[in-house]
């Protein structure tokens, strides 16, 4: 899969090189970071709109599709202070649709992206504990944001996480460990653990 700032998503067959699904946006904003989800049916896309989308790509590759991805943006809710790690055994997205390329959920509110390509992360790691899934990404004004994957909420904030803009974020896939790096003016890559952690 493969971003552009033309605003389009491009899934390939890497075996021929051929296209087989474009996907695009309500306005089409410049595409600055694509990724797929843990088990391969969701793209996770960063937009220069400030808006993060879901895209489920498990339907028929036949057509272009086009989806605005703002329906029920969900409200953004309070912060939490405690434990970044927000895990689940089974990484899943509760939406109604099912054809490729529809927008399922889009994450907003919280993260400021209109400048830069910011990378995000999925934080599905098993753990009996905690039952919620997670968005994590970075920001222009220098925080981390983890959003609740189901409700859109913004979780927590790691505030002041970096001095200047936060542009690369990373989730272990086996420890709860996160790591972001901060852009020239900060120079820094900095690794996260829960603050209950021992280890």
């Amino acid at each position: 899969v493969s971003s552009s700032h033309d605003g389009l998503i491009r899934i390939w067959d890497v075996a021929t090189g051929e296209c087989l699904k474009t996907i695009y946006a309500e306005g089409n904003p410049p595409v600055t970071f694509v990724k797929y989800s843990p088990n391969g049916k969701y793209i996770l896309s960063g937009m220069l709109d400030g808006k993060l989308r879901l895209w489920n790509v498990m339907g028929k590759f036949a057509s272009s599709s086009s989806q605005d991805g703002s329906s029920g943006n969900g409200s953004v809710g309070g912060v939490s202070t405690g434990s970044f790690g927000l895990k689940s055994d089974r990484f899943g997205v509760s939406t109604t649709q099912g054809r490729g390329g529809q927008c399922t959920k889009s994450y907003s509110g919280g993260h400021v992206n209109s400048k830069y390509c910011i990378f995000s992360a999925f934080n599905v790691l098993a753990n009996p504990n905690q039952k919620q899934q997670s968005i994590v990404t970075g920001s222009e004004d220098g925080n981390v944001y983890i959003y609740d994957l189901q409700s859109r909420a913004v979780k927590q904030v790691l505030v002041n996480a970096h001095s200047d803009a936060c542009l690369a974020v990373a989730a272990h896939d086996k420890k709860e460990l996160l790591a972001t790096g901060g852009m020239s003016s900060d120079k820094c890559v900095r690794f996260w653990v829960p603050s209950s952690s021992s280890s």
